[in-house]
């Protein structure tokens, strides 16, 4: 199973240039938003075939955010420990990716 999407690459024209073509790699329409999934869904992946019970993220941004939908998919458990000033929209992300925070 491969927990991230294969995304589509655009040419820029805002940031192209005659003779010099720019593309970007449209990493938001990863499920879970961001590129860090690509590299976090591979390490859950390879732990959960390890034998891993449970996943633990200590970042409430996009890393966590990863962890808990790569868990989601993997039928794991997933602790996301957030700092104390971390703003309550995210961890009503990770919640909804069914984390505890």
């Amino acid at each position: 199973m491969t927990i991230h999407v294969q995304t589509p690459l655009i040419e820029s024209d805002a940031f192209s240039a005659p003779g010099q073509r720019v593309w970007l790699k449209l990493e938001t329409l990863q499920p879970s938003g961001s590129f860090k999934l690509r590299g976090v869904g591979h390490a859950c992946e390879t732990h959960a075939a390890r034998g891993a019970s449970r996943l633990l993220s200590s970042s409430g941004g996009n890393a966590g955010l990863a962890v808990a939908y790569a868990g989601r998919r993997l039928g794991l458990p997933v602790l996301v420990v957030v700092p104390e000033s971390t703003l309550e929209w995210p961890k009503t992300l990770l919640r909804r990716q069914g984390a505890q925070v």
